[in-house]
């Protein structure tokens, strides 16, 4: 079924309307996806070289591997997963035929991830980026200390659950009022706007591209800082102040690089498998094309 399918992917929060209709955007923090049928576009659109485009089951193995985690630079983790079941849900979706592929694309993309998931990605160490904060906190911090959230993006709505353990207070700060509204009411915290912020004794979790530059004076030594962001926009930290970079966190998690490298082989050849497995299941056509009649030459 998905012979048809067509992907074009970039690792980047890509501003750019590659098209304006019968293709479907699912945009995070860290990639940018359109999602299109070669049947409506069959030719393909000029793009810079920062997009990864994909064709067929090459597609679906790029969705497959992005939906599981295995594209992050946490590998395996699961936010992405959540991510992508909230854009893909019914009430998301197009009102079309073209609706109803991407819903059956959505469901063998979940089924087959789960697959992956359950039979090679567990115990590989931190898998969420919440989870990865609530370690570095738990170590360095006492369990009722407080905490700022800074961002009210998808990878702060995931991460503040584990932020709230350990019986900690949590300020949730950001630029936007109804966001910071909507997630505060849903995960029991104190909302502040960034421009009236004024830090106090607090450690800090950055998940937004915000430049903190303006608030470092509020930060004394000894101060926590754990920093999401993959650009880091400030010049320098203050002196004394625990800092510690997403790439550093990546490092702390040497130790399971010689059993992720293991699982990565494995799955290669788990994940085509489960693309020849689709590729030989019955064929659907939601578009209704199998009625047209074949030309004659």
């Amino acid at each position: 079924m998905w012979s048809t399918l067509k992907v074009y992917h970039s690792e980047t929060n890509q501003k750019e309307a590659l098209f304006s209709s019968d293709a479907f955007l699912w945009k995070t923090c860290m990639r940018t996806i359109w999602v299109t049928d070669s049947r409506l576009h069959p030719e393909f659109i000029s793009v810079s070289s920062s997009w990864e485009v994909r064709t067929g089951f090459e597609a679906y193995r790029l969705l497959l591997e992005i939906v599981s985690g295995l594209r992050s630079k946490l590998f395996g983790e699961t936010e992405v997963l959540a991510q992508f079941k909230e854009r893909f849900k019914n009430g998301e979706l197009p009102s079309s035929a073209f609706g109803e592929y991407l819903a059956k694309l959505r469901d063998n993309l979940i089924e087959d991830s789960r697959e992956l998931r359950s039979g090679y990605l567990q115990n590989l160490g931190e898998q969420s980026y919440g989870g990865l904060a609530h370690k570095y906190l738990s170590e360095f911090l006492p369990k009722s200390h407080s905490v700022s959230m800074i961002g009210t993006g998808q990878l702060a709505e995931k991460m503040l659950p584990w932020l709230r353990k350990s019986d900690r207070t949590v300020n949730l700060v950001g630029r936007n009022p109804n966001r910071l509204l909507s997630l505060s009411n849903a995960h029991p915290c104190k909302a502040v706007l960034l421009s009236d912020w004024q830090p106090a004794q607090e450690a800090w979790v950055i998940a937004a591209p915000i430049d903190l530059e303006d608030w470092m004076k509020y930060l004394e030594p000894g101060s926590l800082v754990l920093d999401f962001r993959e650009e880091v926009l400030e010049k320098s930290w203050p002196e004394g102040v625990r800092y510690i970079s997403f790439a550093e966190m990546l490092s702390s998690l040497k130790e399971t690089e010689a059993r992720t490298h293991k699982t990565k082989l494995e799955l290669n050849s788990v994940i085509e498998r489960l693309l020849e497995d689709r590729e030989y299941e019955p064929r659907q056509f939601v578009f209704g094309w199998e009625d047209l009649p074949c030309p004659s030459f």
